[in-house]
């Protein structure tokens, strides 16, 4: 059962010159239930504009978007947030968390704002937080927890309110080694207990290799698609292999580590 499909996608920038740039071109993709996407790409590839559209931050030119067997993209902006707020769950490169609020608090975001009972609130904090390993901390404010356990916060924040489908935008990119690990290894856990689906945009292939799947892009279109076996390190120096036809600007990509 798929849970996004995507038909005939098209974006294209315009300039005040008038010269346009087409960042995606016929874009056609399926993400099924349960699947952990990755998508790669060199700087300018068309990776972000495919995610922003998406995950409906930004409105494609041409083609549909279906989540759920919806067209989300034939929505109005007041239905639009309202899907958005109960169906989506966000994963950001700098956690996006309240400086003003606890840990606790920032996790329970989405189900203040969907009004949630407070005791069932309470109740799903404990299981999100025991489950990725931060329920010690959910009474800390942000300056007083590291950089992976905000990750961590950021994405139990993004699954507490059960959405359909989580989007993750370099979610290791300010990490070090070791807590990319953690948190690659705590969203891995989720698609593999909870069926979670995941479509996650990244350079590091390192953590792309926690993917099912990963598509690469090149200039807007689909340059290729691998999937993972039984063996994530060989899965890994696929997608390494595939880096290296793709091209584009190597410095772009994290350093490599395994």
């Amino acid at each position: 059962m798929h849970v996004l499909k995507t038909d005939n996608l098209s974006k294209i920038y315009g300039s005040k010159r008038g010269i346009s740039h087409e960042a995606l071109h016929h874009f056609h993709l399926t993400v099924n239930k349960g699947e952990f996407i990755g998508i790669m790409g060199p700087s300018g590839s068309g990776k972000t504009t495919l995610l922003n559209l998406l995950s409906t931050i930004d409105v494609p030119s041409s083609g549909k978007i279906m989540i759920n067997d919806q067209v989300v993209t034939s929505f109005s902006q007041q239905k639009l947030a309202k899907f958005r707020r109960k169906e989506m769950g966000f994963i950001f490169q700098d956690y996006n968390l309240l400086e003003t609020l606890t840990i606790g608090e920032n996790v329970l975001l989405p189900l203040t704002l969907n009004k949630v009972k407070v005791k069932e609130m309470e109740k799903k904090l404990v299981i999100v937080a025991k489950q990725l390993g931060i329920d010690k901390l959910i009474h800390k404010r942000i300056m007083e927890v590291s950089g992976g356990q905000l990750q961590r916060a950021a994405i139990a924040r993004a699954i507490i309110h059960d959405p359909s489908i989580i989007f993750a935008d370099e979610p290791t990119g300010n990490l070090d080694s070791k807590a990319s690990l953690q948190v690659m290894e705590a969203l891995s856990l989720l698609q593999d207990k909870q069926k979670a689906t995941t479509v996650m945009v990244t350079h590091d292939p390192f953590a792309a290799s926690f993917c099912g799947r990963v598509i690469f892009i090149k200039d807007g279109r689909l340059f290729n698609e691998i999937h993972r076996g039984d063996n994530r390190q060989s899965f890994f120096q696929d997608i390494l292999n595939v880096q290296s036809l793709l091209g584009g600007d190597m410095n772009d990509l994290q350093t490599v580590r395994f």
